[in-house]
């Protein structure tokens, strides 16, 4: 069955004719977080955390659970995100001419193809374009709810800032995304399932070897981190020179997120 995490809010402005407020809806394959941001303040002004606890692959269940118990739905925005946090997907050569069908072909060749879904690409740079499909089921669900609602990945976000840290890992519940950097130049972003404690650093090292990373140098830093959920964390960070938690903002609700979950779990969703 479906359930409610977490919800935080604060009074919203936005009115028919005055909207001040974006929506972004968070989907990956067990929950729906959706984020509310002030475009004046650039403050997150409410959150609310769905997750689904069915086996079921259908959204059927979220859906009627978040008709029925959200009250972010029924909210007036200026904008609306769909951002699918998901591991399909690929950072690649953008085509000179575009032809979604070479893109997903370069897709299916890294991710099993997946009947009913629609292939997005949007750009990262002049050379390169983000490629991720996104089911028909969980498109219908949120388009039927929220029309005017876009599809961007997760990733674009990651990429979007800017950091000057070697190694950023972002923490969600059943996965984690690397991003390795160096001199603020991309050099690897990927998703890995969260496992055991050792598997899951493998992983980690593994990518900052094959980057040519030397973590006794190096510097990381770690979003959405739960000391329950990711223990692993503590023994990854002897292998660094310097590592950093990031915690919440204190401002919009921040301030109730870091009284109230002190290991700043939410700090993955407040970097739009």
């Amino acid at each position: 069955m479906a359930t409610k995490k977490i919800s935080i809010y604060s009074a919203l402005e936005s009115t028919p004719n005055q909207k001040v407020e974006d929506l972004y809806l968070i989907v990956d394959n067990s929950s729906i977080i959706l984020s509310v941001k002030n475009k004046k303040t650039r403050h997150v002004v409410a959150i609310e955390h769905f997750e689904n606890n069915s086996t079921e692959t259908s959204w059927q269940e979220l859906d009627s659970y978040l008709q029925n118990n959200s009250k972010l739905v029924a909210g007036i925005y200026g904008n609306i995100y769909f951002v699918l946090n998901s591991s399909k997907f690929i950072l690649t050569n953008k085509l000179k001419k575009e032809d979604t069908l070479i893109y997903q072909d370069e897709l299916n060749m890294i991710h099993d193809k997946i009947n009913e879904e629609e292939l997005y690409v949007t750009p990262y740079n002049d050379n390169l374009v983000i490629v991720f499909t996104v089911p028909d089921g969980l498109s219908t669900m949120l388009s039927r709810v929220f029309p005017t609602g876009k599809w961007h990945h997760y990733v674009a976000y990651i990429l979007a800032c800017e950091t000057k840290s070697e190694v950023l890992i972002y923490l969600f519940e059943n996965q984690f995304c690397i991003r390795i950097t160096i001199d603020g130049k991309l050099q690897y972003i990927n998703y890995f399932s969260l496992v055991n404690h050792d598997r899951n650093c493998y992983h980690i090292l593994n990518a900052c070897s094959n980057t040519n990373i030397k973590t006794n140098v190096a510097s990381l830093k770690i979003l959405g981190y739960d000391p329950v959920q990711h223990p692993f964390i503590n023994k990854l960070a002897t292998y660094f020179s310097v590592a950093e938690i990031v915690e919440t903002p204190y401002d919009g609700i921040g301030v109730n997120l870091n009284v109230n979950y002190p290991q700043n779990i939410y700090s993955t969703y407040f970097i739009f």
